[in-house]
């Protein structure tokens, strides 16, 4: 199978416990050499949905094909699956070789061979010269980078990483993403990881499945997702967003949004459900707004409202302005660190934005 080719097919999976449906109708495929990154909020499905990849919890109804084979009602240890768990699960007796080695010893593979393939691992993982240390003798981030050479060692079809950051402090996590990123693209590994950080999934994955409510919301690349949201859902899970409720009209031929004291462009195309008379949701990311203090400085743009401001905050290479539309809070965010001498609360100033920045979405979603 070369790269590219479906390594894996989710195909109309549902899961129930008791009375709550924990999935509903989900399907996705993964291509070889893919990273693919579950999120969502607790409860959405994420989780349930890798474990019934694993065996761990089987799905109700569907079918899972890896590389080519249903393996839906295979127990775990015939899916040829490697996985990273939350606490990494290393035995604690043995050390880093034999932590790596252990699935080879358990396949049957001959020790020579089982020393070879462990050393070559340990070294990609950037580990060589530690192979006799303990787990107990390891970091955070080396005992994850233990983990996952184990998961891999095998060259397993499909590696799964279960929240394999969430035990690391910040600043090693944001190390890690790169590292993890580093070695399964070296190895060449097909990858499918569950995240509530919406961060990690945008750093490390070629695309996200968010998931809400035991459904797959929307699957795509981290900028389709982030740029182009499906539901105000999604706009409102990744990144921060600024959703202001209206209406649509119809202004001279053309469509208009009309919001709480403002008239804005509906670009054609934004949303070709949206007629005129419909309610709807527009969003606008925070680094698209820019703010003006004088009153001509707007340049008679449309897309132009009236705001106050709240609050201003210092995030070092950019600052953060808190405004409010009537009553609707908005957020700015704006390299021009100038705002912080120039912005007072209570100021009124004019937010304008590029009607290419606006996401048009319909208030029933």
């Amino acid at each position: 199978m070369t790269k590219g080719d479906t390594k894996l097919k989710v195909q109309s999976i549902s899961k129930r416990f008791g009375q709550v449906i924990a999935l509903k109708d989900v399907s996705f495929s993964l291509r070889q050499g893919e990273f693919l990154t579950m999120l969502g909020p607790s409860g959405s499905g994420k989780t349930t949905t890798l474990r019934a990849i694993a065996g761990f919890n089987p799905p109700d109804t569907g079918s899972i094909r890896l590389a080519e084979t249903d393996v839906a009602k295979l127990p775990p240890n015939k899916r040829n699956i490697g996985m990273v768990f939350q606490d990494y699960a290393l035995f604690p007796h043995l050390s880093i070789a034999q932590n790596v080695g252990f699935p080879l010893e358990a396949r049957g593979v001959q020790r020579a061979e089982r020393k070879r393939l462990v050393d070559e691992m340990i070294g990609v993982v950037g580990l060589a010269g530690m192979e006799g240390r303990m787990p107990r003798q390891l970091s955070g981030g080396q005992q994850q980078r233990v983990a996952l050479a184990r998961a891999l060692v095998f060259k397993p079809e499909l590696v799964l990483l279960d929240e394999p950051l969430a035990a690391l402090d910040k600043k090693l996590r944001m190390s890690m993403q790169l590292e993890i990123l580093r070695i399964t693209r070296q190895v060449g590994a097909t990858v499918i990881s569950v995240t509530h950080d919406q961060e990690e999934a945008l750093v490390m994955s070629d695309r996200i499945a968010l998931f809400s409510k035991g459904e797959l919301a929307q699957i795509g690349k981290p900028e389709e997702l982030y740029r182009g949201p499906k539901s105000r859902f999604v706009a409102d899970f990744i990144g921060e967003a600024n959703l202001i409720e209206g209406n649509v009209e119809n202004a001279s031929g053309k469509l208009c949004f009309s919001g709480p004291g403002f008239v804005a462009d509906v670009p054609d195309g934004a949303n070709r459900e949206l007629r005129a008379g419909d309610k709807a949701c527009l969003v606008i990311r925070p680094e698209s707004l820019r703010v003006h203090t004088e009153p001509d400085s707007s340049n008679g743009l449309m897309n132009r409202v009236a705001a106050t401001v709240r609050d201003i905050i210092y995030l070092g290479v950019e600052c953060k302005v808190i405004a409010e539309i009537g009553q609707v809070p908005v957020q700015v965010r704006s390299r021009d660190l100038s705002l912080m001498q120039t912005l007072q609360a209570g100021k009124p100033v004019k937010l304008t934005w590029n009607p290419e920045d606006a996401i048009f979405l319909p208030s029933s979603q």
